[in-house]
């Protein structure tokens, strides 16, 4: 399987445009109470982009810092001012130890992870990232399940969870892949290895059924569950056991209208003495 590559920017490159040739994207919200001059061109244009097709899923990250609640509070700010989530958004926790304080910091990356999951609905749609020194270090008690995109120029960190591998930072780390993207130029690259763009997303929380159930309101999704629910008995029976009116199979259980059937033709088939 083709790998899937993207890029990973801020408004140290210019903002994307319909240039950019990969499925998947990754920009910056904020670093601490920072917001990044870029973050409102790159959502829009994302947005619109995974809704034609042109991107399958995008990422927003942000630079946590120790004051973690208005870090968070700034991201959702500034992806709510912009239209809200989207329902192929993902978010990014960038853990770095560049200007944050040294040793463990679970407990505020935690607290940030889970008010993100709260926000966006599920837990899967909230990713972090790290190099591999500053995950063991500094986010050694981690969420279960936890995806990362694991930074590391020359070399695979294969941190665990990890579901892409930041390769380069532009600087002649690629070994054959690309060093950037158009309109960026040299930038911050990933690759998902062995994943198509609609595997990334569907791994992270915002495949087709989510972005199904997220179009609907509540009352629709209940007619919808109950829908699958009687097709469910239909096809099962009441307690997922066949039905005892269609008889049994030959281990001595009920059958299902499938099994029934297939009873059927094989009475019908077989030669009469």
């Amino acid at each position: 399987m083709v790998d899937s590559l993207f890029a990973d920017v801020s408004y140290f490159q210019t903002p994307v445009d319909d240039s950019y040739p990969h499925a998947i994207l990754s920009f910056r919200s904020n670093d601490g109470t920072f917001r990044d001059a870029n973050f409102a061109t790159n959502y829009e244009w994302a947005c619109r982009a995974v809704d034609s097709g042109r991107l399958a899923c995008f990422i927003v990250y942000f630079y946590w810092r120790p004051n973690w609640l208005e870090t968070v509070e700034v991201h959702r700010r500034m992806v709510e001012e912009a239209c809200g989530p989207h329902p192929r958004m993902i978010a990014m926790i960038d853990v770095e130890s560049g200007g944050n304080p040294d040793g463990d910091q679970s407990d505020g990356i935690n607290g940030a992870y889970w008010n993100l999951a709260e926000w966006l609905g599920d837990r899967r749609r909230v990713i972090g990232y790290a190099n591999q020194a500053d995950f063991f270090a500094m986010w050694p008690d981690r969420p279960a399940g936890l995806r990362m995109v694991g930074a590391g120029y020359g070399r695979n960190p294969n941190l665990p969870g990890q579901i892409a591998h930041q390769y380069t930072d532009g600087q002649g780390y690629g070994d054959g892949l690309p060093e950037g993207a158009p309109p960026f130029g040299d930038c911050d690259m990933n690759a998902a290895y062995e994943m198509s763009p609609q595997d990334f997303a569907a791994a992270c929380g915002v495949g087709i059924e989510e972005e199904l159930m997220s179009a609907l309101n509540e009352v629709e999704q209940r007619e919808l569950l109950d829908k699958i629910r009687e097709i469910w008995i239909q096809m099962l029976g009441p307690d997922g056991s066949g039905w005892p009116q269609l008889g049994q199979n030959e281990k001595g259980q009920n059958r299902t209208p499938v099994d029934a059937l297939a009873a059927v033709e094989d009475a019908l088939e077989r030669p009469r003495k």
